[in-house]
């Protein structure tokens, strides 16, 4: 197995067509709004990379989806405040106008947003609210005490979500 056929962990509807290592999609079960759950860290980076080779050749709408976390009681016992959640918000703004602007001169549609709270239940309001058939999101290794006192994104996704899940690992080659 290659590098980057290992990098993708998909869980895609049987009625996609997956054939001996290839998917093939028929216009009317193809992908045709892909939403991307992006945080600025280099695994949801990787995830808007395969998210936008997948919508130029689908042809599929794709939403650039950044969610600010709320701030963990940690951050907020050492002092940190809205000046440092503004903060990150605008690099997140700063980082998805970027990879947009990239899309656009591909030729591709894309919209983005800016939410805060919870990941997973934002990522899950936008899907269901736009009628995405697609979630792709970054996997990112964690401490075990740290995935069991806090879970993972990618892990409740994959449960709970109505749509599709292609969960791209963080340290996948490009293509």
């Amino acid at each position: 197995m290659k590098q980057s056929d290992a990098c993708v962990d998909a869980l895609i509807d049987t009625q996609a067509g997956y054939k001996e290592g290839a998917i093939e999609m028929e216009t009317e079960t193809a992908f045709k709004k892909i939403l991307v759950g992006f945080n600025g860290t280099s695994g949801s980076s990787r995830a808007a990379e395969v998210a936008i080779s997948l919508a130029r050749s689908l042809n599929a709408k794709l939403i650039l989806l950044g969610v600010v976390p709320p701030l963990t009681a940690e951050a907020q016992a050492e002092g940190l405040g809205l000046e440092e959640a503004s903060g990150t918000r605008r690099r997140l703004e700063e980082q998805l106008e970027k990879t947009a602007s990239r899309v656009r001169s591909l030729g591709a549609d894309v919209v983005t947003e800016i939410a805060d709270g919870e990941p997973e239940a934002q990522i899950e309001r936008k899907a269901e609210e736009e009628g995405v058939d697609l979630i792709i999101v970054g996997r990112r290794e964690i401490g075990r005490v740290r995935h069991w006192l806090e879970g993972s994104t990618s892990e409740t996704l994959v449960r709970s979500a109505h749509a599709s899940v292609l969960v791209v690992h963080e340290d996948c080659e490009q293509p």
